[in-house]
């Protein structure tokens, strides 16, 4: 290619070529991958092999690796980035990972990983080999390791055999190592039956003495089976309490009689002693009149019963013959009844009334007071009260799931606006509820708790009785109503209280005026009992809504 001069320096922000680029004074054009390579200041450029390199070099990370065996690339040379594990992490002891390729690390030794179809871990032998000692060879060599198949041998080169006799043994030299051991009886209690050691007797004989005798011989030593027999030569005897010998027969004649009474274990009929004169036995025939009696004469008087077997219904009573036996029947409608027995009985809640099963109060001439605080729950004169012993308790025996319980008692405290609550606690079987002993803790036995209000037992029946906002001391009564007794179970209750807030509450009962003066000495006695009535009629406990309202509005209460 021809060479020009005359070339003009151009300074522009962008070229636009559309033709190759000539370089040099000759024009060339470069080869295809070849780029301009800059030969200093002043200098031609020329074509050239692209030798750059970058200016911040690349850095191999985790499980990257460049085959070069650098830890960098910065194109200066050409390299090959490798990824180890692909995500898998290195391998293990054991474990290989090369590319996305597991594959266990064995040493080739003692094991590999070509063993069956080719690709599963073998033993190849163990890592130490098992030498042949003293009378012992191999069918191969003299090590074995488990990578080829061999016999062991043993060989018992010891031609001493030492045997003993001991006492009963026999040892007999048979020639060479034989030796025969057999059992050396005494062959007079002991000996072979056949190739069995069988004993022959006892070495002691046993004799027949006095009244004994043997049907053979007058020894015994298990050699031959006997009959042992004993003759009893003594025919005295004599009679005890009641009893009598008599010895003018062959053989004896044993007589009973004359025992007395007190020889006897039993020796009163109905308490009247053996005898003695029993009390009237009188009898009557179905009409009620009188037959006759026995009063324990002998011999006894003759008694005739009436066979009779026919009856016949009076007032309000009708006969059915069609059963047997005859069924007698009480009319289901009375009339002409007579009531005015004490002992007669009527249905339970005649009309609706109600039934009082138990009743207790204090009203003696001694005071009883209890002292209740905030800090833990106390019972109501449960005998063991701040004053006096008396007990507030009741006790029944339900025959109704529903009934209540009312209550009265006289409180005052000296603390302006104490909150104080009561509730009952009920025990069964006969336990009383003064058994528990009261804590802080919520009352365990609490009525309600135990179910015996509407049979949940979430609930307890502790309530507030009086705010004692404004008043120092007043008689309160209420009731405990109960839909969910057990008929049949005995109950036993009484009253706990506790205070709400902080100070303390008396519970007063009893105190009698002997001068008739005035005195705060004397009180109102406390009092607990408990009404049954017919469950048909109890209605259904019902629960209302509760409606805030704030203090000093009117409305029922304070909230707390």
């Amino acid at each position: 290619m021809s060479s020009f001069n005359g070339l003009k320096r151009i300074a522009a922000t962008s070229i636009q070529n559309s033709g190759p680029f000539i370089l040099g004074n000759q024009l060339d054009p470069g080869t295809a991958g070849q780029v301009i390579v800059s030969n200093g200041a002043n200098e031609s450029a020329t074509w050239g092999t692209n030798s750059a390199t970058l200016p911040n070099a690349l850095t191999m990370g985790t499980d990257l690796s460049l085959a070069s065996g650098n830890t960098s690339f910065d194109g200066s040379v050409p390299d090959t980035i490798n990824a180890a594990g692909h995500g898998f992490g290195s391998g293990g002891n054991g474990i290989d990972i090369t590319g996305a390729t597991i594959s266990t690390d064995n040493d080739g030794t003692t094991i590999n990983n070509t063993g069956g179809t080719g690709a599963q871990n073998q033993v190849l032998k163990v890592p130490n080999a098992l030498t042949s000692g003293t009378n012992v060879s191999f069918s191969v060599g003299t090590t074995y390791d488990g990578s080829a198949a061999i016999t062991i041998n043993a060989s018992d080169t010891d031609t001493q055999l030492n045997l003993s006799e001991g006492n009963g043994i026999e040892i007999t030299n048979t020639g060479g190592l034989n030796r025969t051991i057999a059992a050396k009886p005494d062959e007079d209690t002991i000996d072979f039956d056949g190739d069995e050691l069988a004993v022959q007797k006892v070495p002691n004989s046993l004799t027949a003495g006095t009244n004994v005798s043997f049907s053979s011989g007058t020894t015994y030593d298990g050699s031959a089976a006997i009959t042992i027999n004993a003759t009893d030569t003594d025919t005295t005897y004599q009679g005890g309490t009641g009893i009598s010998i008599d010895t003018t027969t062959n053989p004896d004649t044993i007589n009973c009689a004359g025992i007395p009474n007190s020889a006897l274990s039993n020796s009163t009929i109905s308490g009247v002693a053996l005898g003695g004169t029993l009390a009237n036995l009188t009898f009557f025939d179905s009409s009620g009149a009188f037959i006759t009696s026995y009063n324990g004469t002998n011999p006894p008087r003759s008694v005739v019963l009436d066979g009779d077997t026919t009856y016949q219904g009076g007032t309000n009573i009708t006969i059915d013959t069609t059963t047997n036996p005859d069924t007698i029947n009480l009319n289901g409608t009375l009339t002409n009844v007579n009531l005015t027995s004490a002992t007669n009985t009527f249905p339970l809640f005649v009309g609706g009334s109600e039934i009082l099963k138990s009743m207790s109060y204090i009203d003696n001439s001694a005071q009883n007071f209890n002292r209740i605080f905030n800090t833990s729950n106390e019972f109501f004169f449960s005998g063991s009260q701040d004053s006096g012993t008396d007990t507030l308790e009741i006790d029944f025996t339900a025959t109704s799931s529903t009934g209540y319980c009312e209550y009265g008692f006289y409180a005052n405290t000296f603390t302006s606006g104490l909150v104080f609550c009561v509730g009952i606690a009920a025990a069964t079987g006969g336990t009383s509820p003064f058994a528990t002993t009261l804590t802080s803790s919520p009352v365990a036995i609490d009525a309600y708790k135990i179910g015996l209000f509407d049979g949940t037992t979430s609930t307890y029946s502790l309530k507030e009785i009086l705010d004692f906002d404004g008043f120092e001391n007043t008689y309160i009564t209420s009731k405990f109503f109960f839909n969910n007794l057990s008929v049949g179970t005995r109950y036993r209750m009484a009253l706990y209280g506790r205070c709400q807030s902080v100070g303390s509450l008396f519970i007063n009962s009893g105190g009698k005026n002997t001068t008739g003066l005035a005195s705060r000495s004397f009180h109102q006695p406390s009092f607990m009992k408990f009404y049954e009535y017919d469950s048909s009629i109890g209605g259904a406990r019902t629960t209302g809504g509760v409606e805030s309202e704030s203090e000093g509005d009117g409305g029922g209460g304070d909230d707390y």
